[in-house]
């Protein structure tokens, strides 16, 4: 038997073939076992993101108590872990729900309101007195009225002109208006509650950019004195505060934030996206346009005066576009004045709550709950009276979040950031 001899060469082509494969090898073997991590990292934050959307349901559909967590459980996997958090932002809710499968993690943050898709077009408290419709009012949908109903009217000559009173069904109201759930706590933010050990400090100043998340401690500028916001940019999580009056100029731009102050003026021509909480007086000039959500509450403890030296009022002025929350409510007394005051051409789209006197002289494109109509006419004031105004339900999206009002459900109305 003869050996024969390899060559040295031969050996080492060998062996870096063998090496090369054996990189191969592991290298693919790495790339399935990366793969494969990839995957369920995905499937876990994909579970992650479906547990959110989950939380959000809950929310809608079960009684979640304010500022105190709740863990859920959505899935059968025991790595879950999901986190529901409600607290108020003005009228309105902001929902953060959390979610953790194993290392991963997804959040958002919503604003929610009350929707109802069966909502009526006007609720009228029962104050033992007709609705009377004049001119060109329109009311489109249905409609809760006092015992002594509905009917025409005449003002200077200008009697009803439309065929029928009410192109809706038509129940009894109650003596009193339907109650909004968050009322109390509205209240106290006018009271300063909202101050804890979360709030931050920040100086307001004229230029100032400042965008606050709302996954960060909220953001409180207070004042004794007035407060003029111009070229101004407030985004988020902020609320400011006079002790005084706040005043909006055309050149400023807000969204989402809070201002809170006795008197509240907003100039012409004003766009953004802002909740005003007051006390004596919200006045919107011409022109103006605010997005959903937003909101125009005057909430005051004074009783109302026959004679007052200087009225309580809501005042929108013509050609406003309006896209939220019209409220005012006064605990006490009641005369023949305005509280609220809706000019020609302006348009609301949401809602309009009074409890005291309204008076519509443009557009509802929602729902309206009030204790009384007033039209004044050359000197002469009408009582339960609408002159040329009107409201339609039917021009309100489905989708719209509002008050928190009886059996409504709560739906995001805004993705927070």
């Amino acid at each position: 038997m003869f050996l024969k001899k390899v060559k040295a060469g031969a050996l080492q082509y060998v062996l870096v073939i063998s090496v090369l494969i054996a990189i191969i090898v592991f290298a693919f073997i790495a790339l399935i076992y990366l793969q494969r991590r990839v995957q369920i990292k995905n499937s876990f934050y994909k579970e992650a993101i479906e547990n959110v959307q989950f939380g959000f349901d809950f929310i809608s559909q079960n009684d979640v108590p304010y500022n105190t967590p709740q863990e859920q459980q959505f899935s059968n996997n025991e790595l879950e872990k999901t986190t529901l958090l409600k607290e108020h932002w003005g009228v309105f809710n902001k929902i953060t729900v959390t979610s953790t499968v194993k290392n991963e993690s997804f959040q958002k943050i919503g604003l929610t309101g009350g929707n109802n898709i069966k909502r009526d077009a006007l609720y009228l408290k029962d104050n033992n007195q007709p609705l009377v419709l004049v001119g060109d009012t329109k009311i489109i949908g249905d409609v809760a009225l006092p015992e002594r109903g509905v009917k025409g009217g005449n003002i200077s000559g200008t009697s009803y002109y439309g065929n029928q009173l009410i192109f809706g069904n038509q129940k009894l109201s109650s003596a009193t208006l339907p109650a909004i759930d968050n009322l109390e706590y509205i209240k106290g933010l006018i009271q300063k509650r909202y101050l804890n050990e979360k709030v931050v400090s920040f100086e307001l100043e004229e230029g100032l950019k400042k965008r606050q998340l709302f996954s960060q401690s909220t953001a409180v500028f207070q004042a004794s004195e007035s407060i003029y916001l111009r070229n101004v940019q407030l985004q988020g999580n902020i609320i400011v505060h006079s002790n005084k009056a706040i005043v909006v100029d055309t050149t400023s731009l807000l969204e989402d934030v809070i201002l809170i102050a006795p008197v509240v003026e907003i100039k012409s021509n004003v766009i953004g996206s802002f909740q005003v909480l007051a006390t004596k007086k919200i006045e919107v000039a011409r022109g103006s346009k605010l997005k959903h959500p937003s909101a125009l509450v005057l909430f005051s403890n004074e009783k109302l005066e026959i004679n007052p030296p200087e009225e309580n009022s809501i005042a929108i002025n013509e050609n406003c576009d309006i896209k939220g929350v019209v409220l005012f409510h006064q605990e006490k007394g009641s005369n023949y004045k305005s509280q609220v005051v809706i000019s020609k051409n302006s348009i609301i789209k949401g809602e309009v709550y009074c409890n005291q006197n309204l008076e519509l002289l443009g557009s509802v494109y929602g729902s309206v709950y009030a204790s009384s109509f007033i039209t004044k006419d050359f000197g002469s004031v009408y009582v339960n009276t609408i002159y040329n105004g009107v409201i339609n339900v039917d021009k309100l999206a489905e989708q719209y979040c509002g008050l928190q009002i009886g059996n409504s459900t709560q739906k995001v109305a805004k993705w927070l950031y």
